[in-house]
C-alpha cells in the first residue's frame, strides 16, 4: 500500500509538458499514463474502502471494551458493598485493562481513518491529473490530425503562387514578343521612309541634270 501511495504521488505531480517533450510518441505516452492513473484510482479506492471498514471494526471493538470496563466497575462496587476488597481489586484491574484496550482500538480507528482520508485525497488528485491528461491527449491528437491538412494547405498555396508566376511569365513573354514585333515593324517603316527619301533625292538630282 505504501509503494502504491508513493507512486500515486509521483503520478499526480508529474509534469505533462516535460513528459510530452521527452516522449517519442506523445499520444501513446499519454494513453499509457491515463491507463496507469485509472488503475491507481481503482487500487487506492479499494484500499481506502478497506481501511474505512477497519475503522468501523475498531470503533465497535472500542465500544465493546468500554461496555466491559463499565461492567467490571459495577462488579467492583458490588464486591466492596460485600466487604470483598480482594474481589473489588481484581474487578478494578479488569476494568482498567478493558479501558486500555478500548483506547488502543480508538487509536487504531483514528490512524486508519487518517490513512483512508489520505488515500481519498490521492484519488482526487489522480482523478484531476487524469482529466488534465485527457485534455492534453485530445490536443495532441488534434494537432496530429491538423498537421497534414496544414501541410496540404501550404502546398496548395505554393502551387497557386507558382501558377500565378507562370501566368505572369507568359504574359510578360507575350508582351515582350509583341514589343519586339512592334519595334521591328516600326524599324521597317523607318527604313522604308529613309529609302523613299533617298529615292526622292535621286529623282530630284536626275531632273536637274537633264535640264
Amino acid at each position: 500500500m505504501f509503494e502504491l501511495a508513493v507512486r500515486a504521488k509521483e503520478l499526480a505531480s508529474s509534469n505533462l509538458n516535460s513528459l510530452i517533450d521527452k516522449a517519442a510518441n506523445p499520444a501513446k505516452m499519454l494513453k499509457l499514463l491515463m491507463a496507469e492513473l485509472e488503475e491507481s484510482v481503482i487500487a487506492l479506492t479499494r484500499d481506502a474502502a478497506g481501511l474505512e471498514r477497519r475503522v468501523g471494526k475498531f470503533t465497535l471493538e472500542a465500544e465493546r471494551f468500554d461496555a466491559a470496563a463499565q461492567t467490571w466497575a459495577d462488579k467492583a462496587k458490588l464486591a466492596m458493598s460485600r466487604d470483598r476488597e480482594d474481589l473489588a481489586r481484581g474487578a478494578l484491574a479488569e476494568r482498567n485493562a478493558a479501558r486500555d484496550a478500548a483506547e488502543v482500538q480508538r487509536e487504531a480507528a483514528s490512524a486508519a481513518q487518517a490513512e483512508a482520508a489520505g488515500l481519498r485525497a490521492s484519488v482526487s488528485e489522480l482523478e484531476a491529473k487524469h482529466g488534465e491528461t485527457k485534455v492534453r491527449l485530445l490536443k495532441v491528437l488534434s494537432e496530429a490530425t491538423s498537421a497534414p491538412a496544414s501541410a496540404a494547405s501550404a502546398r496548395d498555396k505554393t502551387g497557386a503562387l507558382m501558377d500565378r508566376f507562370a501566368s505572369l511569365e507568359k504574359r510578360i513573354d507575350y508582351a515582350s514578343g509583341k514589343s519586339v514585333s512592334l519595334d521591328q515593324e516600326l524599324a521597317a517603316l523607318a527604313d522604308e521612309a529613309a529609302l523613299e527619301a533617298d529615292l526622292a533625292a535621286l529623282r530630284k538630282g536626275a531632273k536637274k541634270n537633264k535640264k
